[in-house]
């Protein structure tokens, strides 16, 4: 039976934790550093790891309901682009991570060109800045639920498990 990757998480941590790190001499401080690192990377992980697919795709909807959003307010060949690259974007493997990964990346730099527009683009609509600022906090809070566990958001305690965020 092939061990699960909680277990294989936990392995790693235990032998950085329990062997290796009280293995550096106390005055490796880097080493001790980057062992310490290694460590919270790992548990970081160990709570991420199962909702990650659900994570990409859930920020990849948005992502694609911005493009859609942008493309009615901006029309025009901008507006064509981005309806053009959120069907492709939604077409993407939901099965796959790197595919999906891969679709947000390809939208994203769409989107960007459209937001930063070219030498001599017009200021966006204000609709079209508001959906951004909008996407941009949905964004922002997905993403300190995301990183909760390295304990470092002043308001932790508010946020929900990446579980319940991702409903």
């Amino acid at each position: 039976m092939l061990p699960s990757i909680d277990l294989r998480i936990a392995n790693m941590i235990k032998a950085l934790e329990q062997v290796i790190l009280p293995a550096l001499p106390k005055r490796e401080r880097l080493a001790r550093d980057q062992a310490a690192l290694v460590i919270g990377h790992l548990k970081l992980v160990s709570g991420q790891w199962k909702a990650a697919l659900r994570f990409e795709l859930v920020t990849l909807d948005d992502l694609i309901g911005l493009a859609n959003n942008l493309a009615g307010i901006l029309q025009g060949e901008i507006g064509a682009r981005l309806r053009e690259a959120a069907v492709v974007a939604g077409k993407a493997d939901r099965a796959d991570v790197l595919a999906v990964e891969a679709a947000f990346t390809a939208l994203g730099k769409v989107v960007d060109a459209a937001i930063v527009g070219g030498p001599d683009a017009a200021p966006l609509p204000r609709a079209a800045t508001d959906a951004i600022l909008n996407y941009g906090a949905r964004q922002a809070w997905r993403e300190r639920i995301w990183f909760k566990g390295n304990g470092l958001d002043p308001d932790k305690a508010e946020l929900p498990e990446i579980a319940d965020a991702l409903k």
